[in-house]
C-alpha cells in the first residue's frame, strides 16, 4: 500500500512538472509567466544585501561557537574578523593616498 501511494504521489508530481513545462495559459507556459512576474517583482540588490546580511549572521554565530569553546578548552581568543570588503578598502587606500 505504500509503494502504490508513491507512485501516485509520484505520478502526481510529473504530471505537474508536465503541465508547467508545457502547459499553455494564455499563450505562455506557467513557467514562462512565473518568470516574468519574479522579473517584474523581484530587485537583485534587495536579494544581494539579504544574502550578504544572512552570510554575516552565519559568520558571526559560526565565530561566537568557536570563540565559546575555545574559552571552554582554555585557547587564547582569536582576534576579531574583519568585515571590511576588498573594494572598501581599495577606496580608502586611494582616499589616504589622495591626501598625502
Amino acid at each position: 500500500m505504500t509503494f502504490l501511494k508513491w507512485l501516485v504521489w509520484t505520478a502526481c508530481a510529473v504530471g505537474l512538472g508536465v503541465f508547467l513545462a508545457s502547459g499553455d495559459v494564455g499563450g505562455h507556459t506557467p513557467l514562462e509567466h512565473m518568470e516574468r512576474a519574479w522579473k517584474r517583482n523581484v530587485n537583485p540588490s534587495k536579494l544581494d544585501r539579504v544574502k550578504d546580511g544572512l552570510e554575516d549572521t552565519y559568520e558571526s554565530a559560526k565565530d561566537a561557537v568557536t570563540d565559546a569553546t575555545d574559552k571552554v578548552q582554555g585557547k587564547p581568543a582569536k582576534p576579531p574578523r574583519e568585515r571590511i570588503s576588498k573594494d572598501e578598502r581599495d577606496a580608502v587606500n586611494r582616499l589616504i593616498a589622495q591626501k598625502k
